[in-house]
């Protein structure tokens, strides 16, 4: 990434460490069941890596159901309770630190890309087909849009997705096919959609 783009991401990844509290987490049952959507192309028991996991709920959701997950955040907050609720350790990192290789058969990004610039995303796509195994598979989830801004009412930066700015990105990862596309409502911003791509890595990285 240039220096703008850490700029970007080191202010979000700040106040998610500022503000996360274990005690003021969502409560399980107001999360989406968005696993739905990667769930057809998962083998029984197998590797999923949780990048960008959060305090971990979608990889909690993967374990009960029988899954190995590995898991990430940029957040050490983040980290620190996601381990705890997991029993794992959490590797603190950012995308564009990614290195492992053919490690997983998915990828789960449930609304973490979308805090870096979209010109980054080539690069952490790049990273993730990597560490995919052969035919591994990579759900990312975006708010479905052109804007792509530094929220100041949230302290993080944003960049939506349209299938079109997605097919840019791929552009230059030609190891991704989409396969599915998905759109669910938003429910704090009327009229607004959150965007679900689910992609097979069709060739070697």
């Amino acid at each position: 990434m240039n220096q703008e783009d850490m700029l970007y991401c080191q202010k979000t990844i700040d106040q998610y460490d500022r503000t996360i509290d274990k005690n003021e987490q969502i409560p399980d049952d107001q999360y989406p069941p968005w696993e739905k959507f990667l769930l057809p192309y998962l083998k029984e028991g197998g590797h999923i890596l949780d990048l960008g996991c959060g305090t971990g709920h979608y990889s909690l959701v993967f374990q009960r159901l029988g899954f190995l997950v590995s898991a990430l955040d940029a957040s050490a907050a983040c980290c620190r309770i996601a381990s705890e609720k997991l029993g794992i350790p959490v590797q603190n990192l950012r995308f564009d630190q990614l290195s492992d290789i053919a490690l997983y058969d998915a990828v789960w990004a449930c609304c973490s890309l979308l805090h870096i610039p979209r010109r980054a995303m080539p690069d952490a796509f790049s990273r993730i087909a990597a560490a995919l195994k052969p035919d591994g598979y990579v759900y990312a989830s975006f708010m479905e849009g052109d804007e792509e801004e530094w929220r100041e009412q949230m302290g993080s930066f944003m960049a939506n997705m349209t299938e079109e700015s997605m097919q840019t990105v791929l552009s230059s990862v030609p190891t991704f096919r989409i396969m599915n596309i998905e759109r669910t409502p938003c429910l704090y911003k009327e009229g607004r959609q959150w965007i679900h791509f689910i992609m097979k890595k069709t060739r070697s990285a």
